[in-house]
């Protein structure tokens, strides 16, 4: 009897390399990530973490209710983690990334094409963002 495995001994390459950490779609990882919003658009920041909820008047935690995961969009949006995860998984970047994404996002003039990154784009037509 022919042994299962053996049609992989006379396979051309080498083997793939691995691709990092397996991610679960269901469970969010705490990090920063980078993702585009629009096709061609730019790249905006988001923060994942597992905390106590944020109340949106001041800004401080609400200590009394459970944890919760949640995201924040170029530094100043709330948005449903859910909407992004696991679509941003493969764009992880580090803090300092993140933080210049959003400082960016902040000093950009409100006439930029680029400004709202929900708006389609026009290459042809749009600046070089950033």
């Amino acid at each position: 009897m022919r042994n299962p495995l053996s049609r992989y001994e006379n396979r051309r390459g080498k083997p793939a390399p691995p691709q990092g950490e397996a991610y679960s779609t269901e469970t969010p990882v705490a990090g920063c990530y980078r993702i585009r919003l629009t096709k061609g658009g730019p790249f905006v920041a988001l923060r994942i973490w597992l905390g106590h909820p944020i109340d949106p008047a001041t800004g401080e935690e609400l200590t009394e209710r459970g944890l919760r995961w949640q995201c924040r969009l170029n530094g100043t949006e709330f948005v449903p983690v859910e909407d992004y995860w696991p679509g941003c998984a493969k764009h992880r970047i580090s803090p300092h990334e993140y933080a210049r994404i959003c400082r960016l996002s902040r000093t950009m003039d409100p006439k930029h094409p680029f400004y709202d990154p929900k708006r389609p784009i026009n290459r042809m037509a749009a600046p070089v963002p950033f």
